[in-house]
Parts: C-alpha cells; structure tokens; sequence
C-alpha cells in the first residue's frame, strides 16, 4: 500500500507573497514557496486581511516608481489566482489582539501569528521586523524565515 503524502501546511506572510512578484532580495526562495503551492506539495494559509496588504504593497511599490501599472495588475492577478486558503481575521483577532499586547507586534502581524499558533504550523516571512520583535518571546517558534524554506518544504 502506497503512503500519501499530505501537503506541509504553512502560514503565508504578506512579504513572501510580494516576492512572487517582484524579483527583490530573496525571490528565487519565495519561487519555491509560490511553485510548492501551485504543484500542491505545501497549502498554504493566510488571515484574509492578507490580499489588501499585498496590493497595498505594490501600490507603494508603484508610488515609488519601483513597479508600473502593468507589472501592479500582473503581480494582483498572480497574487489573487493562487490556491490560498483564507481565514477571517474577526476569528483570529481575540488571539491576535493578545500577541500584540505580549509582544509589541503590530496588529497585522499578530493575525498571522494567531494563524500559525491554530493551525499548529509557522508563518514563513520574509519580514526581519517581524522575526526580530518576536525573538525571545514565546512567539519565536511562529514565524521562520524565508531563507529556510528549503527545511520547511521538505
């Protein structure tokens, strides 16, 4: 009898999800993560508050003559087909709410953490910020950085 194989489950940050798109620090390593998830080999979660901060990003990419129209359209229309899995962030905000004030991470960072601590898996971000305010707290063990996406996928 063949063992299936049950995709790695994590939680997708905001800033891997910009570098599908963006050929920036670290896109090749986020290709991985956005080529797992087209070939089914890892599902990947996200609070739903996600797709406004990923436009958000482009757009002040745009702002800053970093992207133009076209690519902001190309990057939305990549970001918007991916086979996410969303959840609403009124669910996860009363635990959400409560890492923030623990640990003094923004209130949308703490969504993802909030994620990651109920689907019992880690937020993989490119976000340094985010790394370096949850080290040493509790937290730490949430989030991973991009870099290791190697390990996480395997």
């Amino acid at each position: 009898m063949s063992e299936c194989k049950l995709p790695r489950e994590l939680v997708l940050d905001t800033s891997v999800a910009v570098k599908f798109h963006v050929p920036e620090e670290n896109h090749e390593k986020a290709r991985q993560v956005q080529d797992a998830l087209e070939d089914g080999s890892a599902s990947m979660l996200a609070p739903g508050t996600m797709l406004p901060e990923v436009f958000n990003a482009f757009w002040q990419k745009y702002r800053r003559k970093e992207l133009t129209h076209a690519e902001v359209r190309q990057g939305w229309e990549l970001i918007s087909e991916l086979p996410l899995n969303f959840y609403a962030p009124e669910d996860l905000m009363s635990r959400a709410a409560e890492i923030s004030l623990e640990s003094g991470v923004i209130i949308y960072d703490a969504l993802f953490l909030a994620l990651a601590e109920d689907a019992e898996t880690v937020v993989l971000t490119a976000d340094d910020k985010l790394l370096k305010a949850i080290e040493g707290t509790p937290y730490a063990s949430l989030a991973q950085p991009l870099e290791s996406v190697g390990t996480l996928l395997q």
